[in-house]
């Protein structure tokens, strides 16, 4: 009995070996994505893409070019990013990007009102009646020059969003807009860095604009150049920017962790596609 007990064990075994060498391997047999990911998730993401960075719908041929890639690749995280360069790499994304920081921070400021404001203040220069005052006329002219130049300057990639930002709060318009020192500092923490600045942060920024030996931020100025300047490059700054966009595409602020990785990215960097794209590629942004 044992002997034929064995025998069967062996002629099983047997069997099962054959089977698995006539085991046919059918060549590119891929197979299907997971769809685990619903498809109106994935259409309703790459649109909201469109609105956050370019400020409008996808088109018919954006939206299928976007989902395919996304919905082949079950939303996979290279699929996402391949998706992001793609929107950014929109010719829209550029103007957009101005647009929006004019909205937000110089009252919907168009060409036109920037070249009548150039005109008087050439006019005036010519006048010798307004002397005294060319010298505060030539100032303005090449502050307003700068800003007439953000289009071209942004499409010839002579801009990053620092020098962007600074043009924007450096010019006639802002000033106007956010007169007087106290509240051209206030405006600058406020539009920023998302917050007000401290007793000590407002009482130095002032008298550095007013032309009075201080120091902001560690850094130590003595004009409203260095004010800029000294803003715009520190680490507070960086900070603001993605408080900026957390508030912005996640309607809350960054977490602590959150914060340094933006932070550490962007100072090594200064690549601020990046630091949105990091936003917009995430789980909690897409909605699942």
């Amino acid at each position: 009995m044992k002997r034929i007990g064995g025998l069967l064990l062996l002629f099983s075994f047997l069997i099962f070996i054959a089977s698995c060498s006539d085991e046919e391997v059918i060549p590119n047999n891929t197979a299907p994505p997971d769809q685990t990911i619903e498809n109106v998730t994935i259409s309703n993401y790459v649109n909201r893409v469109y609105v956050s960075v370019l400020g409008h719908e996808a088109s018919d041929s954006e939206k299928n070019t976007g989902y395919n890639l996304l919905r082949q690749n079950n939303l996979s995280n290279a699929s996402r990013s391949q998706f992001l360069d793609q929107v950014f790499s929109s010719g829209s994304y550029l103007p957009h990007l101005y647009d929006f920081a004019r909205t937000e921070l110089l009252n919907n400021l168009d060409t036109a009102q920037i070249t009548f404001y150039l005109y008087l203040f050439n006019l005036d220069i010519q006048d010798t009646a307004y002397q005294l005052y060319w010298s505060t006329f030539i100032y303005e002219i090449e502050r307003l020059d700068s800003l007439q130049r953000v289009p071209a300057d942004l499409t010839n990639n002579l801009l990053d969003i620092s020098h962007l930002h600074k043009r924007c709060a450096n010019n006639y318009f802002y000033d106007q807009i956010n007169m007087g020192t106290e509240n051209f500092v206030i405006s600058c923490f406020q539009h920023f860095l998302s917050r007000y600045p401290t007793a000590n942060e407002l009482s130095e920024g002032k008298k550095m604009v007013d032309g009075a030996p201080a120091i902001l931020f560690l850094e130590s100025g003595q004009n409203k150049t260095d004010f800029v300047n000294i803003f715009f490059a520190s680490r507070d700054y960086q900070e603001g920017l993605a408080i900026n966009l957390y508030n912005r595409y996640l309607l809350r602020n960054p977490t602590s962790i959150e914060m340094g990785n933006a932070v550490q990215a962007f100072s090594t960097t200064h690549d601020y596609i990046q630091m949105q794209k990091d936003i917009l590629s995430t789980n909690e942004y897409i909605g699942i």
